[in-house]
């Protein structure tokens, strides 16, 4: 079995030397790391190279001739990967010494993965844990709560993407199909929604890196100040509580109304064994049988926003 990471960089000077050791010093050991430097002007590139020439069977740093973006820079990554198994890292978190044994574990455990994911602790630019607050808090993914087995396209339609890439572990034939990653669409959300409608995405309840916040990062979590894990709409997105108010039956209608439009998207990807009749099947009643309630609860209002919709020329509630 082989090993493979596939690193991403751009001006990463600070951490990236942190972030190569916690790999390097994992209990099964990587047997490659492929980083793909977007350009960067700093000394991230004399960092790598002096790391390199400890391990040069190991490290291989490839110099992209223009600047790809985050999401391109992870396509090639992935892609010059050979190893069995592809781990995703940012240059600036760090991984636990035993992230590669916990999630090969999963795979063991769960011959139909495909890719797995996990949750993380946040710390921030001087290595300070933040406490009480996770990665799968700062995108509302209340795994403990949630009925099992989850239904994660239920989720990331109406919710949003949960799956961070710093901490996504893919098999290596998954590449083939994931790539190319288009320019507004994220490589972890591209991936994670792949493996998703496969119904090969799984995934540790374990923090297996510390994930960090800090000024300088390309992508990541956003004014982390502002997250609140106990927020209503979310709650009722992720239908753990029922809506009770016309706003709240209407928030709830849009947002099945997104999940309805993403899976007549998807209907693209049927060439990789995804059922997406029945999806979209499911999707159109759960948005029908809303709206009747909705309807039947607040007729005038119903009728009131039905008829402003029409005038607007917005979505038509189904």
């Amino acid at each position: 079995m082989k090993l493979s990471v596939a690193m991403c960089t751009y001006n990463g000077e600070k951490y990236i030397k942190s972030q190569i050791d916690s790999i390097l010093n994992q209990t099964i050991s990587i047997d490659e790391i492929i980083i793909c430097d977007d350009g960067s002007n700093d000394t991230t590139l004399e960092i790598i190279s002096q790391i390199q020439q400890q391990y040069p069977t190991t490290i291989f740093l490839y110099k992209n001739a223009t600047n790809l973006g985050s999401s391109k820079n992870f396509e090639k990554a992935i892609t010059l990967c050979t190893g069995d198994y592809i781990f995703l890292a940012d240059q600036d978190d760090l991984w636990k010494e035993d992230k590669v044994k916990k999630t090969l574990a999963i795979f063991d455990q769960n011959p139909k993965a495909e890719g797995v994911f996990s949750n993380a602790d946040i710390i921030d630019s001087n290595d300070n844990l933040i406490p009480n607050l996770t990665i799968w808090d700062s995108v509302f993914f209340l795994e403990k709560e949630l009925p099992k087995p989850i239904d994660f396209f239920n989720i990331v339609s109406k919710n949003g993407n949960i799956v961070t890439g710093a901490t996504l572990c893919i098999r290596n034939h998954v590449k083939h199909f994931i790539t190319s990653f288009e320019d507004n669409v994220l490589h972890d959300e591209k991936i994670a929604t792949l493996l998703i409608l496969r119904e090969s995405l799984y995934y540790s309840t374990e923090n297996l890196i510390s994930y960090r916040i800090h000024e300088k990062q390309q992508v990541g979590m956003k004014n982390i100040h502002k997250i609140v894990t106990k927020n209503r709409l979310k709650r009722i997105i992720l239908d753990l509580e029922k809506p009770s108010s016309f706003l709240e039956y209407r928030h709830l209608s849009k947002k099945k109304y997104l999940k309805y439009q993403k899976s007549k998207k998807y209907q693209k990807f049927n060439s990789i064994k995804i059922n997406i009749h029945d999806l979209i099947t499911k999707s159109h009643s759960e948005l029908h049988n809303l709206n009747v309630k909705m309807k039947l609860k607040f007729p005038i209002r119903y009728r009131f926003v039905t008829l402003s919709d029409q005038i607007l020329g917005k979505r038509k509630m189904l």
